[in-house]
This record gives structure tokens, C-alpha cells and sequence, in this order.
């Protein structure tokens, strides 16, 4: 049970961090910014966790600065697509749409293994399809609902591809990894941050509340390393299906993010759809590993 919390943990800390995403928005952050707050922070976690620096002649000795630099764009496409969704509908939502990726990286490794998909992979992709669909629905307007929605999608599916790749980097531990593929997107957001055509120096309070926003994400991710160590990734997994629930709830909490009951069948109908598929994945793992 104590091994449990962890898992908890890393939803709780991960969900606080995207909650105050449309906050640090309010303060009139640049989403640049923001994300060179979260993946400087949980770049220098790691150099302090792992207490080694970056080191270039390791990733040329182990033949992974490709891998390192694709991951690494993944990492910034995956966060800065999330962030944008934020803009066009509210962070709980965003957060259901976005764990839309168990789904779709089953059908990913499926189709890349010439796999077929039996009659209760192809009912959840379409449950899901029907969930996102009565998500859609707000009174903000379709088009905006499906801005957001699209980003978020397009988020899962760099996410997922994360977890596709992510295998070709087992010769480096789990810190080692998020190490040398944080660098990069800090540095680059960096970038864009001070070539924003609309350059301007956020108030004290926003960039305070950014690093805490970054802190959250690095100590989330922390506690979710030591219980995938601990508990195993399935049930890690599992737990961390309450991370959009939470999200949910501090969005009603803070921002009012009342949602609609249409929307909260669509809610459940990706998340059964999600947790279905995700659970059948891991089993699958597991049984090949033995």
C-alpha cells in the first residue's frame, strides 16, 4: 500500500502542474516561457538525481544522438501542442484527450507489426471516437472546442510515439534518459521565447508561479520513476488514470470548468476505452517478456 502513494503522488504532482497552466496564461506568460521553466527545472533534477553532467562522448559512444535528438523533439512538440490546447478548452479535457494515447499507440505498434485488430480493439477506438466527439460539444463554439481537441490529439500522438521509441535508449537508465532529452527543448523554447515577435518581461509572480509549475512536473515525474522501480509499470498505469480525474477537479475547483453532461459521457467513454486498451498492452508486454 505505502508503494501505492507513490504512484498517487506522481498523478497529484503532474496534475498540479498542468492545472496551473490556464492560471500562468492569466499572467499573460509566454507558453515559450513556461515550457522553458518546466524542462530546464526537471533538466537540472535529473543532472542533481543522476549527480553526473551532460555528457556528449557517452551519447556518441552508445550510438544514441539520433534517437536522443528525436526523443527530444518529441518531448517539445508533445508539451508546446498541450499547452496550446489549453488556449482553446479547458485543462480537464484537455487532459481526457490527451490520455487518448494507450489507444493510440496500440494501433500504431499494431499496424507497424501488421497486426490485425480483433472486434474489441476497433469497439474501443470507436468508443473513443464517440467520446471526443460529445466532448466536443460546448458552448464556447465547435470550432474552438475542436481547435483544442485536434492540438490535444496531435499531443497524444507525439506521446505515444515517445513511448514507441523510448525502448532504443535501454542502454541508459530512466534518469539518464530524461536528462539528455530535456536539454534540448529547453534550450530551444528558450530560443523562441526571446525571438517572440511580441517580446515582453513577465510580472514576478508568474515566473514564480512557472517554477513552481516546473518543480510539480519534475517531482512527478520523480515519484513516477520510483514507483514504476518499486510497483511495476502496470500498476503504475493504472493509478495514473486519476491524473486527468484530478485534473478535472481542480479545474472546477479553480477555474469553474463546469462541464456539461454530454461531456461527462464522453469523459467516461474515453476513459473506458483508454484504461481497455492500455490494460490488454501492458498484459501483452508482460506475457512476451516471458
Amino acid at each position: 500500500m505505502f508503494v501505492i502513494r507513490f504512484a498517487l503522488l506522481s498523478s497529484l504532482f503532474y496534475a498540479l502542474n498542468v492545472s496551473m497552466i490556464p492560471l500562468i496564461y492569466t499572467l499573460e506568460v509566454s507558453a515559450f516561457l513556461f515550457l522553458f521553466i518546466r524542462f530546464g527545472t526537471t533538466f537540472f533534477t535529473s543532472l542533481v538525481i543522476t549527480k553526473s553532467l551532460f555528457s556528449i562522448s557517452k551519447i556518441k559512444q552508445q550510438k544514441l544522438g539520433l534517437w536522443v535528438f528525436i526523443l527530444s523533439f518529441l518531448f517539445g512538440i508533445q508539451s508546446w501542442l498541450y499547452v496550446e490546447a489549453v488556449k482553446y478548452m479547458s485543462v480537464g479535457l484537455a487532459s481526457v484527450v490527451l490520455f487518448t494515447y494507450p489507444l493510440i499507440t496500440y494501433l500504431i505498434v499494431s499496424l507497424n507489426s501488421r497486426r490485425k485488430l480483433d472486434v474489441s480493439t476497433i469497439l474501443m477506438f470507436l468508443l473513443a471516437i464517440i467520446g471526443i466527439a460529445a466532448i466536443s460539444q460546448s458552448e464556447d463554439g465547435f470550432y474552438t472546442m475542436a481547435i483544442g481537441i485536434v492540438l490535444a490529439i496531435l499531443s497524444a500522438i507525439s506521446y505515444s510515439l515517445i513511448l514507441i521509441i523510448t525502448p532504443k535508449m535501454s542502454a541508459l537508465k530512466n534518469w539518464e534518459i530524461v536528462k539528455y532529452t530535456t536539454l534540448i527543448p529547453a534550450l530551444g523554447f528558450l530560443y523562441l521565447f526571446l525571438n517572440e515577435t511580441s517580446f515582453y518581461w513577465p510580472s514576478n509572480q508568474a515566473l514564480i508561479l512557472s517554477l513552481v509549475s516546473g518543480v510539480f512536473f519534475a517531482t512527478g515525474m520523480l515519484f513516477y520513476h520510483i514507483s514504476v522501480k518499486k510497483y511495476g509499470p502496470v500498476r503504475t498505469a493504472n493509478i495514473g488514470y486519476t491524473e486527468p480525474l484530478l485534473v478535472l477537479i481542480f479545474g472546477f475547483i479553480a477555474y469553474l470548468d463546469a462541464i456539461t453532461f454530454i461531456q461527462g459521457i464522453g469523459v467516461i467513454l474515453v476513459a473506458i476505452a483508454s484504461i481497455t486498451i492500455e490494460k490488454r498492452q501492458l498484459k501483452q508486454n508482460n506475457n512476451s517478456e516471458v
